[in-house]
C-alpha cells in the first residue's frame, strides 16, 4: 500500500509542480526532436524515481543492440505489452528521443498528454482507420527525422497467463519500417504484470528482466518474411522471452 501511495504522490507532483516549473522551458524549444531530447531527460528522472519508490528493479540483456545504433538514427522498437510499467521501464532504457504510440484515451489527462507530446508520443484511435493512418504517417516522418518510435503491435495489453501468450502483432504498424528502412529492435520483458496488474491497484516490488534483441533489417529478410514482418518480429520478441525464462530457471 505504501508503494502505491508514494508513486501516486510522485506522479501528482510531476504533473502539477513539475509541469509548472518545466513547461515554459520545454515549450520554448521549437524543434520537435530537440524538444523530445530535453523532455526525455526529465521524464527519465521521474520514471527512475517511480521505479525506486515501487521497489521495482530490473536487469537488461543485450543493451548493446540498441546503443550500438547511432543516436541520431530513428529506429522502430517493438515489444510485448502486459503492464503500464512496460512503458516506465522502457523509457529508462532509451538513449535517443523516443515516442510511444499510445491509445487516444490518454488525451483525457491533459498534463499527462502534454508531456507525452513533449517526448514525441502519438495517440492512436484504434476504432478510426483514417486517424490511425495519420498517426502512422506522422510516425514515419518522426523516424526519418531521427526520432525513434516504440510500438506494442499487439494493440493492447495482453492478459494471457504467461508472457508467451502474446496476441498477434498487427502488420499495419510495420509500415513505419517499410517506408523508412529503419531498424526494428525487438524488446522482451518478463514479470512486469507482477508489479501492478495482477493485484491492481496495489504496487508490488518486483524484479523485471529485459532482453533487447538484435535489430531486424527488412533488407535482410526474404520476400516471404517481408510479407509477414509482424509475425517475424513477434517471433523475435517471443524468442527473447523464452531465453529470459530459460536462464531464470537455470539459476533456481
Amino acid at each position: 500500500m505504501l508503494h502505491t501511495i508514494v508513486v501516486v504522490t510522485l506522479i501528482f507532483i510531476f504533473l502539477t509542480i513539475g509541469d509548472m516549473i518545466n513547461r515554459g522551458r520545454i515549450e520554448a524549444i521549437e524543434d520537435q526532436k530537440e524538444r523530445g531530447i530535453a523532455a526525455l531527460e526529465l521524464v527519465q528522472k521521474i520514471f527512475h524515481k517511480i521505479l525506486k519508490a515501487s521497489g521495482v528493479t530490473y536487469e537488461v540483456e543485450g543493451m548493446e543492440n540498441l546503443t550500438s545504433i547511432p543516436k541520431d538514427e530513428g529506429v522502430m522498437i517493438v515489444g510485448n505489452h502486459r503492464s503500464y510499467f512496460d512503458v516506465v521501464i522502457g523509457y529508462t532504457l532509451v538513449d535517443r528521443p523516443t515516442g510511444f504510440i499510445a491509445k487516444k484515451e490518454m488525451e483525457k489527462i491533459k498534463p499527462l498528454a502534454r508531456w507525452m507530446d513533449y517526448v514525441c508520443c502519438l495517440m492512436i484511435d484504434r476504432d478510426n482507420l483514417k486517424q490511425s493512418l495519420k498517426v502512422i504517417i506522422t510516425a514515419i516522418k518522426y523516424v526519418k527525422s531521427g526520432i525513434s518510435i516504440w510500438i506494442y503491435p499487439e494493440g493492447t495489453r495482453s492478459e494471457g497467463e504467461t508472457e508467451e501468450d502474446m496476441l498477434p502483432f498487427k502488420e499495419g504498424s510495420f509500415k513505419i519500417a517499410e517506408k523508412t528502412g529503419c531498424k526494428i529492435v525487438p524488446v522482451s520483458m518478463i514479470h512486469t504484470r507482477e508489479v501492478l496488474e495482477n493485484h491492481f491497484p496495489f504496487i508490488k516490488p518486483t524484479h523485471v528482466k529485459v532482453k533487447i534483441g538484435k535489430p531486424i533489417l527488412l533488407s535482410d529478410l526474404t520476400d516471404e518474411e517481408k510479407k509477414h514482418v509482424g509475425e517475424y518480429a513477434r517471433n523475435a520478441v517471443l524468442e527473447g522471452i523464452k531465453e529470459l525464462k530459460k536462464k531464470e530457471m537455470e539459476t533456481l
